[in-house]
């Protein structure tokens, strides 16, 4: 997938941030478990960056990388114009750490191209076949990105459809099993969309761009790609009309016209329950008497969660795990892996991801307990299959980038490596006699020579003697392009269930081990099937022989049970055409050739040249220079400009950000830089610079004259210098210590404007003066936070889960003082779609010099804390509305703020559907408050002078672009008049 770039951001504690929303003071982090050492392979066209774990693993990708790159030069018809990096990781449980991008890597990103400088960052996926696909796809983008740049376009301004799909296709060919399923399924349904209707988000883009490609690659050739690439312009329909000639109707009812609709299933199933609330039920495991399945859903909305449900009925099902607001697993890998039920169905095993690690964990059904198993030996761990007796389990292993099979034994928690070769070795099952494994694999379709990879058949593994067979001969048969996947036991050990994608529609069959018969158990017209073409999607108990599926249909992923084989039909062998051979020598002109070729562009893995990480800073990104003119408001220059750069190693875990504003005035002079390194769980960083702030109107005066009128406001213009050192440490993905110490010089100026008007209202004179204010303020700074965060946010804000910051910040010179700050939220949702939020803050300033007026108030930013009021307002109501002057700082000062807000929300569409629903177009949340504050000063005789600020209301918030907007009606109580006030907030919900 391509991603666009992050934007510069200079405060250091926001370099440091491990999110990109609102992580400076809350929110979740994205935390470097494994301080990985990277090392550099340079190949031809290729600098491929890697560190010694997945050492050999790298060699085979490189060779990939440059047979890629000589498919895609020649059917596009170009060369790098410059050397193209590519960042590999053993693991996706490494990937997610990478610090090429601020955001969280989700498991369905197999790899990212970014904006700066065209990094391909990836991990490697559960075997070098799928592992050659991501790379072909992300390398297809790094072309899509040098064709227009060469052209002076951008191509991360196309859409997903067109980028997306185009990758797919020049990485897997014309329109295979896993897409035609998509549109098959979507023409049964009347979903096909137009073109036009493909920018609607309701449309996969790998998908269904996948599949309009391969349509107009059939009908005008793959020369096109290359064409529409260099058409300028950034609508992808014009560029598509002007290479083909037709119009975006014509071109629609042609590829309409070519798909063939799903017909409606021949099987006859149960489901499970809670389909209503769910688009997924992914992963499915069936108890050994088939009454329960676990399965793998987003029925909530917030995550991906582990279910329980009963197979024989259609009740809902109980949730088991989640990852929402709980914390504990980083993933439940719910695109590769599914768990299992040992003999008794007393205990459940699933592989998860926890704090980086590979993690297997047992379930006792029956309370929930959990019995968690680290394998620091693996980085990940797919589908575990208990043996017989329930003492070991068999488990697909990920390590150094290469797949295998393992044994672990529970009481002793030791790990037996089965398998050691480049091969995929995936979703293992153990026979009911103990004596063989089932399994997935691509050892009899490939060859680690040419790199080529077949299709994944299955194999059986006999554990006394190490060898490994084909289920049957025609598993051997590399032309023939049907996949077989996810091997599952008959309760007598007799026979094998497998998901195959015979007559190019994936559906479970059964073969018979003695004399080979095979049986179609499912008739699904548009596929068994997971997320992916080979994500596990088969269950079978092992008693009662019941079997539950995953089927795709009507877009959603459903679980189908079945008894047995009751409704089986007999298949004879033979009914897919293998794949035709080319009758003249490959040409490369096409990429259904190339894909036939493994040789050509294929060079050997001893010319590479290693060499280290050169981890020196360079020229990132410059900021977009910006210049700007005056108001004439006296404050400021009449022109500004700013512009700045930014810096990093190639890996992004250092950076140097610098920003810089210059103009016609001394107010408009400010300049800031920041330093961060971001290796490990400690994150650090060096900041300094100068900038001038601005508390307006800090002191108003008016004085009405027989003939003219004076209005006097003055402001106090703070000068900020300063310089420090910050720090974080990560202990996980919710809790986290922010540390900081540093220097400051504020200096202070008072700025008054003095405008005189007649009884016209017209201006007679008007002056500005600038007269010294306090003494400037030196100060040594210190911080220390502990911030807890499981919030799980909408689009609009959080909905459910906690949120807890613990704060001192000790200030040391002249004016020793020291802030100590509690702020907690909580998010409950009794009823969906409905989340009730309350949030208590107390912000104290303690010490000698709390009281000194050089301290900016605890309450700047009033109407952000209690909706209703604001400063100008609350200083008018304190002052008395018929003052003719008035002192906000005076009214303001106050040492200790407490605070309470509790807010009721609800998405718009969702109090019509009873679900948390946003809607597909523009989020819309509803909410009613009440909000209230107190701000006091404890006096020398220990009394307190305070101030009460409470609203009630009600409002509503938006997403519109990114950008979220508030608008609320509140009413104020402690003011006068205390009418209805509308506000207006670019802000997220707290």
């Amino acid at each position: 997938m391509v991603r666009t770039s992050a934007v510069i951001t200079l405060a250091v504690v926001a370099m440091l941030s491990s999110t990109n929303a609102d992580a400076q003071y809350f929110g979740r982090n994205k935390v470097r478990y494994d301080r990985l050492e990277f090392r550099l392979l340079q190949t031809e066209h290729f600098d491929i960056y890697y560190y010694a774990e997945e050492a050999d693993a790298t060699v085979h990708a490189a060779r990939m990388a440059e047979r890629w790159y000589a498919r895609l030069s020649r059917i596009l018809g170009h060369t790098f114009a410059r050397r193209q990096p590519l960042i590999l990781y053993a693991s996706h449980a490494h990937f997610a750490q990478t610090s090429l991008t601020g955001g969280f890597i989700g498991e369905g990103t197999g790899g990212f191209t970014e904006r700066t400088k065209s990094r391909i960052a990836m991990p490697f996926a559960p075997g070098l076949g799928e592992t050659d696909h991501v790379l072909g796809h992300e390398i297809a983008h790094a072309f899509q990105i040098d064709i227009a740049r060469s052209v002076k376009q951008d191509a991360f301004a196309l859409p997903g459809w067109f980028i997306e799909g185009m990758a797919e296709y020049l990485s897997l060919g014309p329109a295979n099993a896993h897409t035609s399923m998509w549109v098959r399924d979507a023409a049964g349904h009347d979903r096909l969309p137009t073109l036009k209707q493909l920018n609607d988000p309701r449309y996969f883009p790998y998908r269904y761009g996948h599949a309009l490609w391969s349509h107009l690659a059939e009908r005008f050739g793959d020369g096109m790609f290359g064409k529409v690439l260099r058409t300028r312009g950034n609508d992808a329909i014009k560029r598509i009309e002007q290479v083909t000639g037709e119009s975006a109707p014509q071109i629609t009812a042609t590829w309409h016209g070519s798909i063939e609709e799903a017909a409606p299933n021949a099987t006859a199933h149960r489901t499970v329950g809670g389909e209503r609330r769910s688009r997924m039920q992914l992963a499915p495991a069936i108890s050994p008497d088939g009454s329960r399945v676990m399965f793998l859903s987003e029925r909530d909305r917030l995550s991906i969660d582990l279910f329980v449900a009963d197979s024989t009925n259609h009740a809902e099902g109980q949730k088991v795990v989640s990852t929402a607001a709980d914390p504990h697993f980083d993933s439940l890998q719910y695109i590769n892996s599914a768990g299992a039920w040992d003999p008794t169905g007393g205990r459940f095993a699933m592989a998860a991801v926890r704090d980086g690690e590979a993690v297997l964990v047992l379930i006792n059904v029956a309370d929930g307990s959990r019995d968690e198993h680290r394998l620091p030996h693996v980085s990940q761990l797919f589908n575990p299959s208990w043996s017989p007796d329930g003492t070991q389990l068999v488990v697909s292993g990920l390590k150094g980038g290469l797949s295998d099979l393992y044994i672990y034994t529970v009481e002793t928690r030791t790990l037996r490596q089965l398998t050691a070769d480049p091969f995929a070795d995936v979703q293992p099952a153990w026979s009911p006699d103990g004596a063989t494994v089932a399994f997935a694999t691509d050892r009899f379709t490939s060859s680690v020579d040419e790199l080529r990879f077949g299709p994944l058949r299955i194999g059986l593994l006999n554990l006394d003697t190490g060898l490994i067979r084909p289920l049957y001969e025609r598993s051997t048969a590399p032309a023939l392009p049907d996949k077989e996947i996810n091997p599952q036991w008959s309760p007598d050990g007799r026979a094998v269930f497998y998901i195959a994608d015979r007559e190019r529609t994936s559906n479970v069959y059964r073969r018979t081990l003695a004399t080979g018969e095979l049986m179609r158990v499912t008739n699904e017209q548009a596929g068994v099937s997971g997320i992916t073409a080979t994500s596990p999607a088969l269950a079978v108990a092992a008693d009662s022989g019941t079997v539950a599926f995953t089927a795709f249909a009507n877009g959603a992923y459903r679980i189908g049970i079945v008894d047995g084989c009751g409704e089986c039909a007999v298949v004879t062998d033979g009914t897919v055409s293998p794949i035709a051979a080319s009758t003249t020598e490959p040409q490369m002109t096409t990429v259904a050739d190339a894909l036939r070729d493994p040789r050509s562009g294929l060079p050997e893995g001893d010319t590479f040249t290693r060499r280290p990480y050169d981890d020196r800073l360079r020229l990132e990104t410059v900021a977009q220079p910006f210049i700007g003119g005056g108001t004439g408001n006296a404050f400021g220059g009449l022109v500004r400009a700013s512009f700045g750069a930014s810096f990093g190693d190639l890996l992004r875990d250092r950076q140097l950000q610098t920003l810089f504003r210059v103009g016609t005035d001394l107010d408009d002079f400010a300049a800031q830089f920041a330093y961060t390194t971001r290796r490990g769980r400690w994150n650090w960083g060096i900041t300094g610079g100068f900038a001038p702030a601005r508390f307006y109107g800090a002191h108003r005066a008016i004085e009405r004259g027989p003939d003219a009128t004076t209005r006097e406001t003055t402001s106090l213009r703070y000068d900020h210098q300063w310089g420090g050192l910050a720090m974080r440490y990560h202990f996980n993905a919710v809790r986290r210590l922010d540390a900081r110490l540093g220097v400051r010089r504020t200096g202070f100026a008072w700025q008054t404007a003095t405008r005189v008007t007649d009884m016209d209202g017209q201006i007679v004179n008007q002056t500005f003066v600038e007269s010294p204010a306090h003494a400037a303020l030196y100060q040594a700074e210190a911080q220390l936070a502990f911030v807890y965060d499981t919030a799980v946010s909408g689009p609009v804000g959080p909905v459910l889960g906690q949120r807890l910051r613990l704060e001192v910040e000790p200030a040391f010179g002249r004016v020793p003082f020291t802030d100590v700050r509690v702020d907690a939220r909580r998010y409950w949702m009794p009823l969906r779609p409905l989340t009730i939020a309350a949030r208590i803050e107390h912000v104290g300033r303690y010490g000698s010099g709390a009281s000194d007026p050089r301290l900016t108030p605890l309450v700047v930013g009033l109407q952000t804390l209690v909706r209703g009021y604001d400063l100008q307002t609350f200083a008018a109501d304190a002052c008395g509305r018929t003052a003719t002057a008035c002192s906000v700082l005076d009214e303001l000062a106050g040492s200790r703020l407490a605070l309470m807000n509790i807010e009721l929300r609800a998405p718009l569409v969702g109090l019509l559907t009873e679900e948390l629903d946003y809607g597909r177009q523009v989020p819309i949340e509803l909410i009613a408050f009440a909000d209230g504050g107190a701000l006091w000063t404890k006096t020398e005789a220990g009394a307190s002078d305070r101030t009460r600020f409470r609203s009630v209301g009600f409002g509503g918030r938006a997403n519109i672009g990114g950008f979220v907007i508030e608008m609320t009606a509140a009413r104020p109580i402690d003011r006068t008049p205390n009418g209805w006030r509308v506000g207006f907030l670019l802000r997220p919900g707290w």
